[in-house]
């Protein structure tokens, strides 16, 4: 594996992780990171986000609450709401890394003598 290889991992991995603090530490500031580092595909991953949540939302609420008795939200769904989150801004990171390797591939073509 090259060094573009190496460092589109570990920018996979730093979106991915970014992802995960926000979820778990119920932060904005970590998902808008995640969302400007995945440029141009990171506002999908957000609208994504927000349709996972609701599909979370009902489809959970068919076989148990989805309120606390506190009005919190229960564990289930917090974790898996951190884990649907984490998977699509790393897929958002993935997209983005072929978006720049096509990009890259075209313009090595159009310089060709």
């Amino acid at each position: 594996m090259g060094m573009s290889g190496w460092a589109a991992g570990c920018y996979v991995a730093v979106v991915g992780a970014l992802a995960a603090l926000g979820g778990l530490t119920e932060n904005g500031r970590f998902y808008l990171a995640a969302v400007l580092l995945t440029l141009p595909v990171g506002p999908a991953a957000l609208v994504a986000v927000y349709a996972a949540r609701g599909l979370l939302t009902s489809v959970g609420g068919l076989f148990t609450e989805t309120r606390g008795p506190d009005g919190a939200d229960p564990a289930w769904l917090t974790a898996a709401g951190v884990v649907a989150n984490t998977l699509l801004f790393t897929a958002a990171a993935v997209a983005t890394v072929l978006l720049v390797e096509r990009f890259a591939a075209r313009r090595r073509v159009s310089r060709r003598p």
